[in-house]
């Protein structure tokens, strides 16, 4: 059995093997253009249909980003990127065209790597997506941590300071030919490390600092950087790289510090810097996992005939409380709690508690909001008039904190489960407001599905369209172009907006065919 999981353990640049460029544009732009962690409502399915079969040449040039405000695990929020889909689609082509060029360069970077150094990347899932954020397959990766500990003192824990917002785009091209190469080749536009780099430019108006969050093209983005700097590290250090996250075993105190300036000297070659206040030397032995992750898994849920009672759902969420009270107001203790449970089997009572308890914790810490589509999503969990309870709930409160995030939630899981927000509850004024684009559109959604006025949407839609450069606004494409495509297509026509003119001719939508 041994021997045969050994056989099925897929080095790096195998698995980029298997994703042909077909697969890999597909993947990248049909199933990675919009973030996880926004409301599932939206898709590029249809753009990417579009895009295959016309193979358009789409004129604007530069390309600004909706940025969309995502609760982090430690109740911060960090900014996630919309990208344009012209934008988009001209750097999934420049990839694609590319493929082979990346293949052949990750090849070289990783074949004598003994292990796969590099833990999230993309790859061949069952799905049509090439990357998933916490993807892990041991029987394909193995888990090197155990065998590359043994012996070791210390572990070092380290990560990039604002990785994907401090990426360079001329340090792609560093990376891909070298930078003397690179800086000799700079104005040539035929070299496909230049292509990309330029294509990456667009989707940030032409900046040259910075890639977006959210999109799946930028994960493969910061691996070709990142990829140069393991290929130099590794030849001296034993670690992990989980996208910017590094754990690295050594022998001493003085070896652990040496991989920190070894590692901050090759990120700096890239304009990249240590996050110091996240940087820990670590005495070993210690555990393969987190304490807390630990605690929760070995806690004993008191059971009956194989469902978990009341009794046993109170002590475990508890325990999870006091742990997330331990780790810094750390609420991934709570998500990973949450998930547990979700396996489980439970009383009604034990239900009636878990629903009662998660009710309270997402008021209280947002994060956890989106979780909320996997426990409502459980069968016979959660009657749909309490769906709707937790969802006002959850809306005012992002009024009052003017959370679009939690707001777009109660708003997304209306339309999902079909009932209705209060009457008082006016979603024209939120929208009317032009701060949060997807909480724009689910206000037209909702209002357009309920029968209410939506010629005021209309009217803010037409005001997004830049008259003078016929394009729209890109901050707010979405929902000017949604809104358009259903209520007003000839005003794309009428200021010879070409590029949406386009895909508003075949009616190519952003929006799941569930939502429309």
């Amino acid at each position: 059995m041994q021997i045969k999981e050994m056989e099925n353990l897929k080095k790096y640049h195998e698995c980029l093997n298997k994703l042909s460029e077909d697969m890999l544009y597909e993947g990248l732009l049909g199933y990675g253009m919009f973030a996880e962690r926004i409301p599932n409502f939206l898709t590029s399915e249809t753009f990417f249909e579009f895009c295959k079969s016309n193979k358009p040449c789409f004129k604007q040039k530069e390309y600004k980003y909706i940025k969309y405000e995502n609760m982090r695990h430690i109740n911060i929020p960090r900014i996630l990127s919309i990208p344009n889909p012209f934008a988009y689609y001209k750097q999934c082509k420049a990839l694609k065209e590319s493929w082979g060029e990346l293949k052949e360069y990750f090849f070289e970077k990783t074949k004598n790597d003994n292990y796969k150094i590099s833990r999230i990347h993309i790859r061949k899932l069952k799905c049509k997506a090439i990357f998933e954020m916490n993807y892990n397959n041991y029987k394909l990766d193995d888990s090197p941590k155990q065998e590359i500990v043994i012996g070791k003192r210390y572990k070092v824990k380290a990560d990039i300071s604002n990785c994907f917002p401090s990426i360079y785009t001329h340090s792609i091209p560093w990376a891909l030919a070298g930078k003397e190469e690179a800086k000799n080749n700079k104005n040539n536009k035929s070299v496909y490390y230049n292509k990309i780099d330029r294509a990456t430019q667009g989707l940030n108006y032409g900046e040259t600092h910075g890639i977006l969050i959210g999109s799946h093209s930028s994960n493969l983005i910061s691996e070709i950087i990142l990829v140069a700097v393991d290929y130099e590290l590794s030849k001296k250090y034993k670690y992990i790289r989980n996208i910017d996250d590094y754990a690295c075993y050594v022998k001493s105190h003085e070896e652990a510090q040496n991989f920190l300036l070894d590692l901050s000297m090759e990120l700096k070659k890239y304009r990249l810097y240590l996050n110091h206040k996240k940087t820990e030397i670590i005495e070993l032995p210690n555990s393969f996992e987190e304490k807390w992750i630990r605690k929760l898994k070995l806690f004993q849920l008191d059971s009956h005939n194989g469902e978990i009672k009341h009794s046993g759902i109170a002590p475990f969420l508890d325990m999870a409380l006091e742990l997330m009270k331990e780790n810094k107001d750390n609420a991934a203790i709570l998500h990973y709690a949450i998930k547990i449970l979700l396996k489980k089997k439970m009383t009604i009572s034990a239900k009636k508690y878990f629903i009662n308890t998660i009710h309270h914790l997402v008021l209280l810490y947002p994060y956890l909001i989106f979780l909320l589509d996997k426990v409502f999503d459980e069968k016979d969990l959660v009657a749909k008039s309490y769906i709707q309870k937790i969802s006002l709930d959850i809306f005012n409160l992002g009024k009052e904190k003017r959370n679009y995030e939690a707001m777009s939630y109660a708003i997304y899981f209306a339309l999902k489960y079909d009932f209705k927000l209060e009457a008082e509850i006016n979603l024209l004024e939120e929208a009317g407001k032009k701060e949060d684009c997807i909480l724009m559109l689910l206000c037209y959604l909702y209002d357009k599905k309920n029968g209410n006025n939506i010629q005021e949407y209309k009217t803010i839609a037409n005001n997004f369209i830049i008259q003078t450069s016929k394009i729209l606004n890109d901050e707010y494409w979405l929902f000017a172009y949604e809104v358009l495509l259903r209520e007003d297509k000839e005003s794309l026509n009428q200021y010879q907006c070409e590029d949406w003119e386009q895909i508003c001719k075949e009616e190519v939508s952003f929006i799941k065919k569930e939502f429309r």
